[in-house]
């Protein structure tokens, strides 16, 4: 019997068989260039696919057709061997059976604690009344009215705010909702969107934790006693959640982002883990924060500003400025690509309306000087030529590069 009509009789490939021979467990007679599989093959094979029903491995059933080839299993000793053989992978088929047992009551007993987790979270917090002194209109700049207001334990759950020259915003389940809204000016993904998750690709999850430690072990050596953390464009990524728990509690803590979703998530999120933070969520997809100037005392770019100029010609420091106090600082992270970068061409075709500085190695430099900041440290972190198909202007097989950076006047 020949290769295919062997492998079909048992079901398997052909090159399961192959490699059956290639183990040892297999020795088919080679006549005129052509195996060919008797009697003794079937023989064979047929204590191979019992054995596998067994849960033996190839290597305990090259061991079984040894001893059987050396024996001719022709006496009683011969099969008490074999009976003891099968015996052994008894007990440790049972021996597996109570680990797998373990291991399911071990996960079952995680699942309820978390769980329990869950249910003890806590009550959802509202937006703490400390920051009502830093809400001014980005127009006027007057400090922001506030009626219909809806409190509990000094926090504002619901509101309306509101300026003499029209300016106005909600406050909803304690999130800032401005009427500056642009659906077609932010990314559909972010980065607790699960099928983002499936399509980001691990070497940009982590160049991004690089990133986020360095800023991290920046802030973890500023004293930030009461000072005001700003982290804006949160559509695609966060930095400051992840560490959030070490840094100073008492700090004042603002997330700003347009996508509705994400900014639930991560409210929900830092609830469950950090309760007592005082952190303002803020829904608005421009750069006027409804927030007073010279308020900000560190920005943090978590890839920001590029998130930014993918829809937007100008440059975000030149807006942003003013909010940030005298010895302001920006610390964050960005992503660009050398000259020549087809993905550079390919991010104009997507994104008519991005500045066309963004991507670029300068864009950072022109940002910042555009807002009158200076790069006082930076470090290359890293590079990837697949940073996963959510980025849609990325071109397969390019490099992109990583940097970080701290800022000041």
């Amino acid at each position: 019997m020949l290769i295919g009509k062997f492998a079909q009789k048992y079901g398997v490939k052909p090159d399961t068989i192959r490699y059956y021979m290639d183990l040892g467990l297999l020795i088919p007679k080679k006549r005129n260039h052509y195996y060919h599989f008797d009697k003794t093959c079937e023989e064979d094979m047929e204590i191979i696919s019992e054995l596998k029903k067994y849960r033996f491995s190839l290597q305990e059933i090259h061991k079984f057709l040894s001893f059987k080839r050396v024996t001719l299993l022709s006496n009683k000793e011969d099969f008490t061997f074999l009976t003891q053989m099968l015996e052994e992978k008894k007990e440790e088929l049972d021996e597996e059976i109570q680990n797998i047992s373990y291991s399911i009551q071990e996960i079952d007993k995680k699942v309820e604690k978390l769980n329990l987790m869950h249910t003890l979270a806590g009550v959802e917090k509202g937006m703490p009344f400390e920051f009502l002194s830093m809400l001014y209109c980005p127009s006027c700049q007057v400090s922001l009215d506030l009626r219909n207001a809806s409190t509990r334990g000094q926090q504002l759950f619901m509101g309306e705010l509101f300026c003499s020259c029209g300016y106005k915003a909600q406050v909803h389940e304690g999130i800032v909702i401005t009427e500056h809204l642009n659906k077609e000016s932010f990314n559909p993904h972010y980065i607790y969107d699960r099928e983002m998750l499936k399509i980001i690709q691990s070497s940009f999850i982590s160049l991004s934790e690089r990133a986020s430690l360095w800023v991290k072990e920046y802030l973890t050596s500023e004293d930030l006693a009461d000072k005001v953390i700003v982290e804006t464009h949160i559509d695609t990524y966060v930095f400051l959640n992840k560490y959030i728990s070490e840094l100073d509690k008492s700090a004042f803590y603002i997330f700003s982002g347009s996508t509705m979703p994400m900014l639930k998530m991560l409210k929900s999120k830092i609830e469950q883990t950090n309760p007592g933070l005082k952190i303002l969520y803020l829904l608005n997809s421009g750069l006027d924060l409804p927030i007073k100037h010279k308020a900000i005392d560190y920005m943090i770019d978590s890839y920001s500003f590029n998130e930014y100029c993918l829809f937007h010609q100008s440059l975000p420091m030149k807006t942003l400025s003013p909010y940030l106090k005298d010895d302001g600082k920006i610390i964050g992270a960005s992503f660009y690509y050398h000259d020549g970068a087809k993905s550079l061409s390919k991010m104009k075709t997507l994104h008519p309306n991005a500045c066309r500085a963004n991507l670029r190695s300068y864009f950072i430099k022109d940002n910042l000087e555009a807002g009158n900041f200076q790069i006082i440290e930076k470090e290359d972190i890293g590079s990837t030529i697949d940073p996963g198909s959510y980025i849609k202007y990325h071109v397969p097989g390019e490099t992109g590069y990583f940097l970080t950076y701290m800022a000041s006047k």
